[in-house]
């Protein structure tokens, strides 16, 4: 499963589990997550769900189909080495 996502508080990673998932975080593309909407600035944070740090995630810039695919495609070639 692949998640794409936007790089503030996308709420929907608090019911996945980690390591099950494949996620490419689009930096840009929300100014306000919904941790500054529906949650208090320290009760819930993306990472207690998705490491930074993992051969799982990838960024991309922006919303290109090309920068998507490259990311799509790190993390598939990271995790079937696996």
């Amino acid at each position: 499963m692949y998640l794409i996502v936007g790089e503030h508080g996308d709420t929907d990673l608090e019911e996945m589990l980690s390591g099950l998932h494949k996620t490419v975080i689009v930096q840009g593309v929300t100014e306000k997550g919904s941790e500054a909407l529906l949650r208090s600035s320290g009760s819930y944070h993306r990472e207690d769900v998705v490491p930074s740090e993992s051969p799982l995630v990838a960024y991309c810039g922006d919303l290109k189909a090309d920068e998507i695919m490259r990311a799509l495609k790190q993390v598939s070639k990271t995790s079937s080495g696996m």
